[in-house]
């Protein structure tokens, strides 16, 4: 059975679950590992679970200004260059 090290419980911590077979030998180790145990527990403990903190919002006014896709940032509108021989670096990469 191999040995598991902090990041392996991390990430068992915060992304597995009983029911993937794809954590099972994690699972194993941590029954036969009692600081191993310990150490899953102390990191549950500290380490946020991924899925807190990602509540969707309700109720969105859309003429609020922070719920813009601008981020509240007043962007100025793009104005294009004057010169007619300045290309973008678009159309100099196109060949056009």
């Amino acid at each position: 059975m191999p040995d598991f090290d902090r990041i392996d419980l991390m990430n068992y911590a915060m992304y597995g679950n009983d029911f993937d077979p794809q954590w099972d030998e994690i699972r194993a180790f941590l029954k036969t590992n009692v600081s191993a145990q310990k150490e899953l527990e102390e990191i549950k403990r500290t380490v946020p679970s991924p899925h807190i903190g990602k509540k969707r919002r309700e109720n969105v006014n859309p003429s609020d200004p922070r719920e813009s896709n601008g981020g509240g940032v007043e962007r100025e509108p793009r104005i294009p260059s004057t010169d007619p021989q300045a290309k973008s670096w678009w159309q100099k990469i196109l060949g056009e």
